[in-house]
């Protein structure tokens, strides 16, 4: 489906603990959980797309997952801060999917039909989890939107 050989994208989702990133280098795509992002080297034509976290999380986020939300999307920015990079809300890569919101949903629920529709979008991939889920939808987003 994405057999472009000129394009590098690194999609990350930062999570608090259970983000993941996805790096599409030409025509090979590779993916993990964001604390193997550390080991993770890409070539210089990459481009960054990075989901902007939230000032506030909500009154029923501890405020200690905030802590490690924060740092985490401060480490990926800095880390990656000679790259074209763009910051995108799950909001609008949510809307374009077209897949709805969470709603009243719980957040197991959510989090499996979003992990459903990256499976359906990237049927060869072996590794969509719930951790890198979000990342492979990030990465559509780029890709149909031909970030740049």
């Amino acid at each position: 489906m994405y057999q472009d050989p000129e394009t590098y994208y690194l999609a990350i989702d930062p999570g608090s603990s259970n983000g993941g990133y996805v790096y599409k280098a030409g025509l090979v795509t590779i993916s993990g959980k964001i604390d193997e992002l550390k080991e993770l080297t890409i070539n210089k034509k990459t481009i960054i797309i990075c989901e902007k976290v939230p000032s506030y999380v909500g009154k029923f986020i501890p405020s200690s997952s905030a802590f490690k939300l924060g740092f985490s999307y401060g480490w990926i920015v800095g880390k990656f801060s000679a790259y074209k990079t763009h910051l995108i809300t799950p909001q609008v890569w949510q809307a374009y999917l077209g897949i709805g919101t969470k709603g009243e949903q719980t957040t197991t629920q959510w989090k499996n039909k979003l992990k459903d529709e990256a499976i359906k979008l990237f049927p060869n991939q072996k590794r969509i989890t719930l951790a890198t889920a979000d990342a492979y939808l990030l990465l559509h987003y780029a890709i149909k939107n031909k970030l740049s």
